[in-house]
């Protein structure tokens, strides 16, 4: 048996609550997982909780009813440690952050699944599923088909990672080496959303510190994590490369970033990536007498990103990082919005809210900033 037994027993009540249909804490199947534009919506809600003494399964199971969201616990949480949190009108992502945080957990969104694990394992998560990702598509057309096609996801109550690991083999047709690495355990009966190939074999792997390669399009092999995990990638320096990295680095200060042959190379997190790229498509300026007016659509974009297109379109923006850290803000979160021929005020306001901030204008700059803490919004 595993060492940590006693978690995986405590483990399954939870996940048969979250996710399993034939669970024995209730027979019917959950509600539908909400995916895709209908779940960023409900990340960003607000949301109110009184927990006090509530335990991590307890919290978690009732967020995932109330809200729709799938959420996995990692195998390596105390599902029974206590939580004291009390929030009023917090969007949910917060809210999850904090209940976290409180674990000495982290949250990871994988697709439409909340990943809750150890922080290392969380924080490296969605880079991992990125560069296996990346893996797959190397492979020949016809082969990686399969490795990037959709599925959803389920097992029955005590089922053996291995056992998990040998259904995904059979899934893809490929012979899955290293499969010893994977300890014996026991784990809860779940009920998962729709995940690539790669995607689900990066969750399972991910919780015994283990990723996988593809000697080809027939063998794939577990190995170790090697940290750190990043993505290195390279963005046209321009005229200001030093001060554009000297940016970048107060943005994404984990992220190394260095400026070589007229480049800025940056090896991060795909979440550092995504805070320094600019979201598609950018505004389109539309001149009318008097005034200019911008159209856009933006799908689950970090904020970031976003101020980063309104930077290229000339817009000269500042952020009160102080102000953002005291209020516990941060630029990371996702936001879906769309304006037609809106003025720049209105594109602002309609781009920050979702994200729980505003601006103010001081001369020709907009300085983004928390709200007024006397405003429900």
């Amino acid at each position: 048996m595993s060492a940590h037994l006693p978690f995986r027993l405590a483990r399954l009540a939870l996940i048969c609550v979250l996710a399993s249909p034939s669970c024995a804490f209730g027979q019917q199947r959950p509600p539908s997982w909400l995916t895709g534009a209908q779940l960023l919506r409900q990340r960003q809600q607000p949301t109110r909780v009184d927990w006090q003494g509530v335990s991590v399964r307890g919290g978690l199971t009732n967020l995932s009813k109330a809200q729709q969201i799938a959420i996995l616990l990692d195998r390596r949480i105390d599902p029974e440690r206590l939580i004291d949190l009390t929030a009023e009108r917090v969007p949910l992502d917060e809210l999850m952050a904090r209940a976290a945080d409180q674990i000495d957990a982290a949250v990871a969104w994988l697709g439409p699944l909340a990943y809750v694990g150890p922080r290392a394992a969380a924080h490296r998560l969605r880079t991992l599923a990125a560069l296996r990702a990346a893996d797959a598509r190397r492979l020949p057309k016809p082969e990686r088909d399969v490795f990037e096609r959709e599925a959803s996801w389920s097992w029955p109550e005590l089922a053996e990672p291995r056992t998990l690991v040998a259904e995904l083999a059979t899934t893809a047709h490929v012979e899955v080496e290293g499969v010893d690495l994977i300890p014996h355990d026991l784990w809860p009966a779940a009920d998962l959303p729709r995940l690539s190939w790669t995607d689900r074999l990066t969750l399972l792997a991910n919780e015994f510190d283990l990723t996988f390669r593809f000697a080809d399009s027939t063998r794939v092999r577990l190995v170790p994590i090697v940290e750190p995990v990043v993505i290195e990638r390279r963005y046209p320096a321009g005229k200001q490369a030093a001060e554009t990295a000297a940016r970048w680095r107060r943005l994404v200060p984990d992220a190394e970033i260095d400026i070589s042959a007229g480049k800025l190379v940056v090896r991060g997190r795909l979440e550092d990536h995504e805070l320094l790229r600019p979201a598609k498509p950018g505004p389109e300026p539309v001149t009318q007498p008097g005034v200019q007016v911008y159209t856009l659509t933006v799908r689950e974009q970090p904020i970031a990103a976003v101020l980063n297109t309104l930077r290229a379109s000339s817009v000269e923006l500042k952020v009160d990082e102080e102000a953002l850290q005291r209020a516990q803000l941060t630029l990371d979160r996702r936001v879906s919005f769309r304006v037609e021929r809106a003025t720049l005020e209105e594109l602002l306001h309609a781009a920050l809210k979702p994200a729980g901030l505003t601006f103010v204008r001081e001369g020709n700059v907009y300085k983004i900033v928390p709200p007024p803490s006397d405003n429900a919004d």
